[in-house]
């Protein structure tokens, strides 16, 4: 079970997955930690979930890709940021796949995995980008009026 975990291929992801989430550690809001985190917990349950190597839709990866969009949309909805924006939007196409593999069978594996993994990348940049601009808002932020709905 481990060495799916500590395989090769994996490790460009495992190194992005790592550095955002201590980017997001180190320089980002409660936000962004939130959403490092989300993605962190997501992607070791994925890799428990994950069973048909791209042959049937991921059911499980699909329950745990819905889970975590709840949470982005919940962090677009009440940040004045536009970051979580896109990080839910991506996350939303990844879902999307998901439903697009168990609507057509016919998809391929290869597309199937592909999309995921392309979403994936884009969304860890949207919440590295979030985290690393993070200081800068939240010094802009300090004089905002309350009202403020997006910075």
């Amino acid at each position: 079970m481990f060495s799916q975990f500590f395989s090769l291929a994996h490790l460009p992801w495992t190194l992005a997955t790592l550095a955002m989430f201590a980017v997001a550690m180190c320089r980002g809001g409660p936000d962004e930690r939130l959403a490092a985190n989300t993605v962190l917990i997501g992607w070791l349950l994925s890799k428990i979930m994950f069973r048909y190597q791209g042959l049937e839709t991921e059911w499980g990866v699909l329950v745990v890709d819905i889970g975590a969009l709840a949470v982005f949309v919940w962090i677009a909805l009440r940040s004045a940021r536009y970051w979580p924006l896109f990080a839910a939007g991506f996350h939303l196409l990844s879902v999307v796949t998901h439903i697009a593999r168990m609507v057509d069978p016919t998809v391929g594996g290869w597309a199937y995995l592909t999309a995921g993994i392309i979403w994936g990348y884009l969304l860890l940049a949207t919440i590295a980008y979030g985290a690393w601009t993070s200081p800068r808002y939240a010094q802009a932020g300090a004089g905002a009026p309350a009202t403020a709905t997006r910075r």
